[in-house]
């Protein structure tokens, strides 16, 4: 796993709700400014560094910046190939498989970020029924993150909560491995974080079953 230096969330997620048999092995990479690499060929230099001392030790790489990475998806599979996973994109390959359409989201961001991500997940032909962001910027406080707090962003949206299939709470730096299932059997529906869609995925490229917390409601 490619993680930023400031995200404490992802690998103490990974570790919590992956099976015995899978390992995990990270790096970290600086965190940039507003997420967002502002100097592409330094970008790709750190990522091909990043690989190169990963790539021998696993069978899948996880790219696991969330904000804004689609905007450097390019670069990314340039550096890693087709096989990387990039988070937000494995939420996209979950919800077509299971043949959802409409998703309520959830983030710890700001207004603009929350909206940007309603936005990209619209443009990929959903139907984003609401969306609510906690107005959070510094990862150790996204990390945080309690489940009231996500509860009460929940509730106080609830009419579209409602209109929804699935909920998906965006962003890799949130800790969800120990609230997927609490909140999917409160609100009565399938809940997915950024972090359960990269286990889905991993599950699906190396054959391990594994069971995905928040996607076990029926």
């Amino acid at each position: 796993m490619i993680v930023p230096a400031n995200n404490v969330a992802l690998e103490y997620d990974m570790y919590r709700m992956a099976p015995e048999n899978m390992s995990f092995h990270s790096t970290r990479m600086r965190p940039t400014r507003n997420c967002e690499p502002d100097n592409p060929e330094k970008f790709r230099n750190e990522l091909k560094q990043a690989y190169g001392l990963l790539k021998r030790s696993s069978d899948v790489i996880v790219y696991g910046r969330t904000y804004g990475t689609h905007k450097n998806a390019g670069i990314i599979r340039e550096v890693f190939g087709s096989d990387v996973i990039i988070p937000e994109e494995a939420v996209i390959e979950y919800l077509q498989e299971s043949e959802i359409k409409a998703m309520w989201l959830g983030t710890p961001y700001i207004k603009e970020r929350t909206d940007e991500e309603k936005a990209y997940f619209a443009g990929k032909g959903f139907n984003v029924t609401g969306s609510c962001g906690l107005n959070k910027v510094y990862a150790l406080d996204i990390a945080d993150t309690e489940l009231d707090e996500i509860r009460a962003m929940i509730d106080k949206n609830i009419d579209s909560v409602k209109n929804s299939e699935i909920i998906y709470i965006s962003c890799t730096a949130m800790t969800t491995s120990k609230i997927l299932d609490k909140l999917s059997m409160i609100y009565r529906k399938p809940v997915i974080s950024e972090n359960s869609a990269i286990l889905w995925k991993i599950s699906r490229i190396t054959g391990n079953p594994v069971k995905i917390p928040g996607l076990q409601y029926i």
